[in-house]
């Protein structure tokens, strides 16, 4: 059968009807659901707003205050245009907040009622809360508040009497009626004692800083009827002296009329808190080993104080010299003690006002407003004299120095200290050679003071060490090499205690170890001077051994170097031949001997039998 195109045209145009009247259907029965959801709504609003004496609010989803009454107005001290939009964190303390919001999300996750009581302004309210179906068709929490009975606000008292914070309850006269435990052991008052006193006897405040004023918080919660928070640098002066930083409020205890019958403040320790806090602050701003300003510091510091009014300003910069040397003989306590000496010779001779940094690992650097070249060449001049009269451990202080000053205000302070920095280096450059030749004979002079016998042995081991040298036929260079390098093979004793340097170093004991440190600290001295580098390995090998037991490498035979080898030998015959605390002396015969009995294990047979033959010589 066919279809003509009219029959096609009733049949859309009935669809098309039809859909219109569905349509239209539909959009009646949502506005009339919307309406009595909106009059459902109104009806709510109207009744948070009627009511007078009962606070009431409403919050959204996001837990925002979107209504409040006349009477929350007056709870809060807040009028609704500053409340709305909000939430409790804006409007409450912490505490109060985070208890308010926990009751809140309670509501909205299980959709029921729930009760809770809440401490304001120094009463205590009971808050029913309950879910609201918001046009927007998700749900918000709707409160009212009532003041609770005074059997609940007895109940409350206890409960402040329990918790963990110091809580003092006071009248209206300022008399003590409660203190709880926690307040007993920060005030160092039993509340047996405390109870009848005036507050300011045993809740004595003070400023943290000695020109600071404390406003009584008490009184200002008396004055003005509403919660008062301490003062963040307040400190409470227990009755032995000590103290505390304090952190919390003041709160007035009202009747149901709102006269101020007391208050009750709530306080707890936070000195821990604000001590970390300051570390902190100090640490972000300091140097944290010398306590001088660090280098960021310094240069926040260049911007601000290059003005016009400071001209002109004279920057200093100073380079401590044998810090890496101390390091390395010593250990790095030694070389932080004497970058905290340096520290302190600079902030005796500079003003108070000065900026001292430390400007790197052993840079320093001082800016000096106001002050001229002179002046600033001056404190240089002052500050490398000090310090030379300076000895940490064996290390002569030294310190090069370079200054440089800004005259007029269109010259760049950045071009100043840069300037200073190369005359420092110059400096540095130019005393080199005489500021390590006086480093090198200071470590020698405090060795051979602190052990006179090391001396007589150094020349001793030295002589006999060239006479081996000699019946081995070595060339003059040679000859003389190993004569310098026996002089100072033990240099590094100057590192070891002085029990322990003075013992027998061929004994195994708990000391051992240390013992063993003394060629390797020998070798940094060594490699650190240029005038006896090529002595370092030499002093570095003297106790390895032929069959590779000695140390500090363990090497073995011909791996060890010839003139070590040598010094081996010679120090090992003069330490048996000569007199020592730890054991008494013996012929030279007796000790070639011992040492004979040794070969092939302890020393190269080669350099024993120079010995032998150089001795027998000579008898």
């Amino acid at each position: 059968m066919k279809i003509s195109i009219l029959q096609i045209i009733i049949i859309i145009s009935s669809v098309f009807l039809l859909g219109i009247f569905v349509f239209w259907g539909m959009k009646k029965r949502i506005k009339r659901k919307k309406g009595r959801e909106i009059r459902r709504f109104n009806e709510l609003v109207q009744t948070f707003i009627e009511s007078e004496e009962i606070p009431v609010c409403l919050k959204d989803e996001e837990l925002s205050y979107i209504f409040i009454n006349g009477a929350m107005e007056k709870f809060y001290g807040i009028s609704s245009g500053k409340i709305i939009g909000l939430d409790d964190f804006e409007i409450l303390d912490e505490k109060t907040a985070t208890k308010e919001r926990k009751t809140d999300r309670k509501v909205l996750e299980t959709k029921t009622f729930v009760t809770d009581e809440m401490l304001w302004q120094g009463n205590v309210y009971k808050s029913t809360k309950f879910p609201v179906d918001l046009l927007n068709g998700n749900f918000g929490v709707g409160t009212y508040i009532r003041s609770v009975s005074e059997r609940n606000r007895e109940k409350y008292l206890k409960t402040l009497l329990s918790i963990g914070d110091g809580v003092m309850v006071v009248d209206r006269k300022g008399i003590i009626e409660m203190l709880n435990s926690t307040a007993e052991k920060m005030t160092g008052w039993s509340a047996e004692e405390a109870v009848g006193k005036h507050y300011k006897e045993v809740f004595v405040l003070i400023h943290e800083k000695k020109e600071g004023i404390i406003i009584d918080p008490i009184k200002a919660v008396f004055n003005t009827n509403s919660m008062k928070e301490l003062d963040s640098q307040v400190m409470l002066v227990a009755r032995n002296g000590e103290k505390y930083h304090l952190e919390d409020s003041v709160a007035p205890i009202s009747d149901d009329e709102g006269n101020v019958g007391g208050a009750v403040v709530v306080f707890r320790d936070v000195t821990e808190k604000t001590e970390k806090r300051e570390e902190l602050e100090f640490n972000s701003f300091h140097d944290s080993l010398t306590g001088l300003y660090n280098r960021r510091f310094f240069e926040e510091e260049l911007i601000r104080l290059d003005t016009e009014r400071n001209l002109p300003i004279s920057v200093i910069i100073g380079d401590v010299d044998g810090l890496k040397l101390t390091n390395d003989i010593f250990g790095h306590e030694a070389g932080d003690e004497l970058l905290r000496k340096v520290s302190e010779i600079f902030k005796k001779v500079c003003r108070a006002d000065d900026i001292i940094a430390r400007w790197g690992g052993d840079e320093f650097a001082i800016l000096l407003p106001q002050t001229q070249k002179k002046d600033a060449e001056r404190i240089s001049n002052r500050i490398k004299d000090d310090f030379s009269k300076e000895k940490i451990k064996a290390v002569q202080g030294n310190v090069s120095m370079g200054y440089a000053t800004k005259y007029q205000a269109e010259e760049n302070i950045a071009n100043i200290l840069e300037k200073a920095e190369e005359n420092m280096y110059m400096k540095k450059t130019l005393d080199r050679g005489q500021n390590k030749e006086d480093s090198f004979n200071m470590i020698l002079e405090t060795l051979y003071e602190e052990f006179p016998s090391e001396a007589r042995h150094a020349r001793k081991t030295s002589e006999i060490c060239q006479k081996i040298a000699r019946k081995m036929n070595l060339s003059d260079e040679e000859v003389i090499k190993v004569s310098k390098a026996a002089y100072l093979h033990d240099i590094g004793k100057v590192a070891l205690d002085k029990e322990i340097a003075s013992k027998n170093e061929y004994v195994v004991d708990n000391t051992w170890k240390e013992m063993q440190l003394h060629p390797v600290v020998g070798y940094r001295i060594l490699n650190a001077f240029d005038h006896t580098v090529d002595l370092a390995n030499i002093v570095l090998g003297h106790h390895e051994r032929w069959d590779g037991s000695g140390y500090p490498q363990g090497l073995k035979g011909r791996e060890t170097p010839k003139l070590s080898r040598i010094i081996a030998v010679g120090e090992r015959f003069d330490d048996m031949t000569s007199n020592r605390s730890y054991r008494k002396v013996i012929s030279q015969k007796e000790a070639i001997e011992e040492i004979k009995r040794n070969v092939g294990t302890h020393y190269d047979p080669e350099i024993v039998e120079a010995l032998e033959r150089e001795f027998v010589e000579e008898r």
